[in-house]
């Protein structure tokens, strides 16, 4: 694949076009393309303490109990804030977080390595070698998403 990027100041905005001769691979790189948003890089939580702001990547995975989600971060570091996990999730986190069980999210980055546990469930193991469990019901989105799909699938 060649990748030719031209600077054309009599554009207005982006133009993009795709060549070749196989056009399966061709319309998968513009659905990526049309998927892409500009992605903000920090995120803003309000706590009980007042407002942090935590860069997205620093966030190894969220746990909701409720309507309050707990946030915890590379540096060991928790926060609590009053929203649901899919509130979390709509937002400009989805394209960097992936769903694993009814109450909890991990940062697709964060993820080295995946082992079979029991019943049709994974265990999911994070940079810091912290071990979630991934319940059998969303592995097809992890594995969705580990393809390249933005996309979450729930049965």
């Amino acid at each position: 694949m060649e990748i030719k990027i031209t600077v054309d100041e009599s554009i207005d905005g982006v133009e993009v076009a795709i060549s070749g001769n196989d056009i399966e691979q061709m319309t998968a790189i513009a659905k990526q393309i049309q998927n892409k948003k500009v992605e903000t890089n920090k995120l803003v939580v309000k706590t009980g303490d007042g407002i942090q702001v935590v860069t997205q990547s620093d966030i190894l995975f969220v746990e909701s109990f409720g309507n309050e989600l707990s946030l915890t971060c590379n540096n060991k570091q928790t926060l609590v804030t009053r929203k649901t996990l899919k509130q979390f999730l709509a937002g400009d986190t989805a394209r960097l977080f992936v769903q694993i069980s009814k109450s909890m999210a991990i940062n697709m980055n964060a993820l080295i390595r995946m082992e079979a546990a029991f019943s049709g469930n994974y265990y999911a193991f994070l940079t810091d070698e912290t071990r979630v469990t991934v319940s059998r019901r969303f592995i097809k989105g992890i594995l969705k998403r580990l393809e390249g799909s933005t996309e979450d699938e729930i049965l």
